[in-house]
């Protein structure tokens, strides 16, 4: 029992430090695609529902934007905007 409650607080503190890293990571500017003169809305392709599925989740297994951004072969930026878009939804 005290084995398990041990490995409990491990996990939980491991999902903090990167909630934490994402934290401040997010209080940095972080461009917008839609804020980017050089790209056109024709060149934006759309990202698959399977790839938002697999980023979100990724995203709640506590794997860092680096990580999820190459197991999803996205850029960072699509990937934030995945998490992001998902967050305004509110789920």
């Amino acid at each position: 029992m005290t084995l398990t409650y041990m490995q409990d607080i491990y996990q939980l503190k491991k999902k903090v430090k990167i909630l934490e890293e994402e934290f401040v990571i997010q209080d940095a500017p972080v461009p917008s695609v839609k804020d980017q003169s050089t790209v056109t809305s024709n060149d934006i392709e759309p990202i698959h529902e399977i790839l938002k599925s697999q980023v979100l989740s990724l995203y709640s297994q506590g794997l860092t934007l680096d990580q999820i951004a190459r197991q999803s072969s996205l850029t960072k930026e699509q990937t934030i905007s995945v998490i992001e878009q998902q967050r305004l939804r509110g789920e």
